[in-house]
């Protein structure tokens, strides 16, 4: 932990979203990056490209894969490697659609035994029950899959004491009611973790949207006693206690700045994007968040990330951000935003 001190002091790059494809086998009503699915190419990053890449960044703590499904990248353990090798990540978070459960479980147990030092969430997406998880997917026979796929992955908690496994669950205008049904149903699985996130974006189905405002804050009461009943991320404490008890603390506290964020459609905290902050698409794209658009290609710069976040575009975009002139309530973000406010972790430092 001592060696990221300096990176947390001058705020250097932290996490990275990294899209292997934008491939998919689902068609989920709520996806916002359902454009780039349905435009997939075939001129995904190389395996020898990712090395290049990587080897000309930083190194960084969080990794965490996107997409598209990134389990349809057959290379997906050698990828992981590569971070874990040239940039020293010690955690990865792997969200999924959970339709390929034996790849999954292969993949899984690969990843943990190429990267040893890391703590490994898998992030199992789950919207609701039955036949109604089938229709947010937008494939028949998704919800079975998903239990296939959790049956099979959670043994290896055992035998790796890194591994985690956690449900995430977008709420919607159509689901919110549901919320206990679905955590309650959970509970029952013994997961390590269950989250909730806000419909963001521009969903595939424009009938999907936020909550009404009304209710918004009961929701965020119920999902903070969900956070409490998990007790945050028990697989952070392999390498830091005090972060696996800070996480919970964090995804609580953002829920309110999520609130305040909606009502008021402003940035209420400084946001670090591209500075703490990096996406990575499957062609070389670069952003500074999922909501911004790319500003510029690492094949254009001879997969020199370096050079290319410290381009005169990546400069203007910072300006931007900084005279926030965008907003958003983005999860990834704003708990990143959080960590990195020092007055707010002075806070939680002294108990506040």
């Amino acid at each position: 932990m001592l060696g990221y001190i300096p990176k947390y002091l001058t705020r250097g790059l932290f996490q990275l979203i990294f899209y292997p494809t934008f491939r998919c086998n689902a068609r989920c009503l709520t996806c916002f990056n359902w454009k780039n699915i349905e435009s997939a190419k075939k001129d995904e990053l190389s395996i020898e490209e990712i090395n290049r890449i990587s080897k000309n960044m930083p190194s960084f703590p969080w990794l965490m894969f996107s997409g598209g499904e990134p389990f349809l990248r057959n290379d997906l353990d050698e990828i992981a490697h590569i971070f874990y090798k040239n940039n020293r990540i010690r955690h990865l978070s792997i969200p999924t659609n959970a339709l390929l459960p034996e790849t999954i479980k292969k993949k899984t147990e690969s990843i943990l035994e190429k990267c040893r030092k890391i703590s490994f969430n898998l992030v199992l997406s789950l919207d609701n029950i039955g036949s109604k998880d089938d229709k947010i997917r937008g494939v028949k026979g998704c919800f079975k899959k998903t239990m296939e796929t959790y049956k099979l992955v959670s043994p290896l908690r055992k035998k790796y004491k890194n591994f985690a496994i956690k449900f995430n669950t977008v709420i919607t205008n159509e689901n919110y009611k549901e919320i206990d049904k679905i955590a309650d149903y959970v509970k029952k699985l013994k997961p390590d973790m269950h989250s909730f996130d806000l419909i963001r974006g521009d969903p595939r189905d424009k009938s999907l949207k936020l909550p009404p405002e009304s209710q918004l804050a009961a929701i965020a009461g119920k999902i903070k006693k969900i956070y409490d009943y998990y007790g945050g991320y028990k697989s952070l404490s392999v390498h830091y206690n005090y972060l696996s008890r800070l996480s919970k603390k964090i995804m609580k506290d953002n829920l309110d700045l999520t609130l305040g964020i909606v009502k008021q459609k402003k940035q209420l905290i400084p946001c670090y994007a591209g500075r703490v902050n990096a996406v990575i698409y499957p062609y070389g794209d670069v952003a500074f968040c999922e909501i911004l658009k790319p500003f510029a290609g690492l094949r254009d710069f001879n997969y020199d990330f370096k050079k290319l976040w410290s381009s005169k575009k990546a400069k203007e975009l910072r300006k931007f951000i900084k005279s926030k002139k965008c907003f958003c309530y983005h999860p990834c973000y704003q708990e990143t935003n959080l960590l990195f406010d020092y007055k707010y972790i002075l806070k939680k430092a002294l108990g506040k």
